[in-house]
């Protein structure tokens, strides 16, 4: 009967994947939205009765979505307009071209599944480059981020609800999607774990919070504005420091570029969280705990005596996800007694750059994220209407990576790795047209940031 229900599953796929393959090379902005759309959903594979192919669905979308660009956008006629902006684009160049090199001379062939996992969805910036987003498109993705980011709260709730017992019987494995901590169920919604699932939550109320706040009387932004403080909640649920960092600083961001009325309010929700936390000593514990930042700071004392000693690190890939795909990649076994990977997990992301690319790398990658914060934070005072509005949630999704990844991997957790490069390729299309249609076009700025582009015909 599996066997049975697992032929009709491909079928389905097979036949779904042929219909959208049609619509999105027909028009490749679509194949980005839907991988937007898709990427929080993966984790579902886990319980679903699919074959093993289907894991690989992401890639295949990316791979195939850019090269249906490649031949709309060398097939379109007329004269070309500037379609991307990226001044941050030298740091990125560094940081690939050295990981990329460290990873070969590191690891030989295998270092292309490190490679793969660091710079994969960079490949986004490229389709965006080929194929850009219009403002449709831009309005689009920002309601997949609002409803996505509501739905997968509302999971997420549902699953402290049942506990982990119901979860388990449906067939998710305790200790891996099922976790606790303190006794508290970690929930992980649509996704594999609760990292990926709070961070989620977190970037969608930035970026969403941000366009919503800019236009609050638009149906869609009240509504995802009314549906903030249960998304805060089931966030908590996941039990992530990073999101809650990432949220608080992304919002203080905000608040200081645009929304100073913010500013009361957020004064109010601390001063509530200061005065509940003591009698919720629980939770507190568990939120609070020092023992595992006293067990990291201790692994990253070592991390410094080997860049002291290995200035061009040890090589992309050597640690964190990474190592454990080119560990799996190998034969090896790594999961040790505990149930643990027996690779060096640096749960921070400065000190995983360091430790594998060393200085050079981590130069790389703040030159990065500063340029692109700088960047985004000046077009969100000068992109009109909901574009500004998007730049500034971009710039405080930014700001909440910059804190989120003291406490994290945070660019090497899926899907946040996916909105990354996306969205830092969409404030690229947005600036471009608004430039272009501010020079001396015939056009209004308004026509020219709504029509569509050749390659969207």
């Amino acid at each position: 009967m599996l066997i049975v229900l697992e032929g009709l599953a491909a079928v389905v796929v097979l036949v779904v994947a042929f219909l959208l393959a049609r619509a999105v090379f027909h028009r490749p902005q679509l194949g980005v939205l839907l991988l937007a759309a898709f990427v929080p959903l993966n984790g579902l594979l886990a319980i679903l009765p699919l074959p093993g192919f289907v894991a690989g669905w992401k890639e295949g979308l990316v791979i195939f979505t850019l090269g249906s660009a490649w031949i709309r956008r060398s097939r379109a006629l007329g004269p070309r307009r500037p379609t991307l902006l990226m001044p941050w684009w030298p740091a990125a160049a560094l940081f690939v071209v050295f990981g990329t090199a460290s990873a070969l001379l590191s690891f030989g062939v295998i270092g292309f599944v490190g490679i793969k996992v660091t710079f994969f969805y960079l490949l986004l910036v490229a389709t965006l480059w080929l194929a850009p987003f219009d403002a449709r498109d831009r309005d689009h993705l920002v309601s997949i981020l609002m409803g996505m980011g509501a739905f997968t709260s509302l999971v997420g709730i549902a699953q402290l609800l049942v506990g982990p017992a119901a979860l388990v019987a449906i067939g998710y494995e305790y200790g891996t999607q099922v976790r606790t901590s303190g006794g508290l169920l970690r929930t992980f919604s649509t996704f594999n774990l609760p990292f990926p699932f709070g961070l989620y939550v977190m970037l969608s109320l930035l970026v969403g919070g941000a366009v919503a706040l800019a236009n609050p009387m638009r149906r869609r932004n009240l509504l995802f504005l009314c549906a903030s403080p249960f998304m805060v909640v089931a966030m908590s649920s996941a039990i992530v420091r990073a999101a809650l960092l990432g949220l608080a600083v992304g919002l203080i961001y905000m608040t200081i570029i645009r929304f100073r009325a913010l500013g009361g309010l957020l004064v109010i929700m601390a001063a509530l969280v200061g005065a509940i936390l003591p009698f919720v000593p629980k939770i507190t514990s568990v939120f609070f705990s020092s023992s595992s930042l006293n067990e990291r700071g201790g692994r990253w004392n070592e991390v410094i005596e080997k860049v002291r000693t290995h200035w061009l690190g040890e090589g992309l890939g050597s640690s964190g996800a990474a190592a454990d795909r080119i560990s799996s990649a190998q034969g090896e076994n790594i999961t040790g007694s505990l149930g643990l990977s027996t690779n060096y997990q640096p749960d921070n992301y400065y000190v995983k750059t360091a430790l594998e690319l060393g200085p050079i790398g981590l130069w790389a990658v703040l030159a990065l994220l500063v340029t692109a914060l700088i960047w985004c934070t000046r077009l969100s005072r000068t992109l009109p209407g909901q574009d500004g509005a998007l730049t500034l949630g971009v710039g405080a999704s930014i700001v909440a990576a910059m804190f989120a990844s003291l406490v994290a991997t945070y660019f090497e957790i899926f899907p946040i790795d996916v909105y990354f490069w996306l969205l830092l390729g969409v404030v690229g299309c947005a600036a471009a047209q608004h430039e272009s249609s501010s020079g001396p076009s015939p056009s209004a700025p308004a026509a020219a940031a709504s029509r569509r582009t050749s390659v969207s015909s």
